[in-house]
């Protein structure tokens, strides 16, 4: 089972680093001098928050898909789906402690909502 776990871990974070290299959209949205949380669609960034400006960002696609993301002081987490799975809910934070070291690193992931969150810490 661990095994297991860690291979679809691995597969997520391999899926969200190519929907992150695919993008290069980031031109048409600001990029803040420090860290910050990139969320991504299909690919294309449609929201790039700073850190250290907690809020709640609510994605609701055309298709119904809805995901619930809480940017805090620290880092971000996914609070809430409507995939079937829930793996993205169950990801926890990430955070300026932790983005090394997580098994996804940086990300969050909901494949069935093709929705990539990524941490960017400015070292």
């Amino acid at each position: 089972m661990k095994h297991r776990r860690t291979a679809v871990c691995a597969l997520l974070l391999l899926v969200a680093l190519l929907l992150a290299g695919c993008s290069g959209d980031d031109a048409d949205v600001p990029v803040p001098e420090g860290d910050y949380v990139r969320i991504q669609v299909d690919g294309k960034t449609v929201q790039i928050v700073p850190l250290g400006e907690p809020r709640t960002v609510t994605l609701r696609q055309e298709t119904g898909e809805t995901n619930v993301i809480r940017i805090t002081e620290n880092g971000v987490y996914m609070e809430s789906s409507n995939c079937h799975n829930q793996d993205c809910v169950r990801m926890g934070e990430v955070d300026r402690e932790n983005w090394e070291t997580r098994v996804n690193g940086a990300f969050i992931i909901c494949l069935p909502h093709r929705v990539t969150v990524e941490l960017v810490v400015r070292e």
